[in-house]
């Protein structure tokens, strides 16, 4: 059985959400996006996903997580790059292929959804002091362990 790290996965989609809004941003400039408008709406999507992910009423009706279970003998932990490349799909990869069809036709929508890709890396950075070291997750079967 191979486990994820909830906190290495979330370290290492950090710097990919990260990027690929800042990637994403320049090429909303270089595609047309007017600065002060690419840049508003940057920041509105970072600012905006990010306030989001932290209230979110609908969190009141999901079930609670069963308690974690202690981890097999046998179980092994994913290598950080296939937790980091698990951690983008599909919201990450999702928000990168909207933004590149937007890029042509609507810069500005594209500066918006990059500041939504970068906005869930402020959020995942923000979440880590809360996040237990010890928690491990079968990305198969969404079966919590403690490792």
């Amino acid at each position: 059985m191979i486990l994820h790290s909830l906190r290495n996965r979330t370290l290492g989609v950090i710097p990919i959400r990260l990027a690929l809004g800042v990637v994403l941003f320049i090429a909303a400039r270089l595609a047309g996006a007017p600065n002060a408008s690419a840049l508003l709406a940057f920041v509105s999507g970072m600012i905006g996903i990010t306030f989001l992910l932290f209230n979110d009423p609908r969190a009141r009706f999901q079930p609670a997580r069963a308690d974690p279970v202690e981890a097999p003998a046998g179980a092994r932990v994913a290598p950080l790059w296939r937790q980091a490349l698990a951690a983008t799909l599909p919201s990450t990869f999702g928000l990168t292929v909207l933004a590149l069809i937007t890029l042509v036709p609507q810069p500005t929508l594209t500066a918006l959804l990059a500041g939504i890709c970068a906005g869930l890396g402020v959020a995942a950075a923000l979440s880590l002091p809360r996040i237990d070291p010890a928690l491990h997750v079968d990305p198969r079967s969404q079966i919590l362990y403690r490792k």
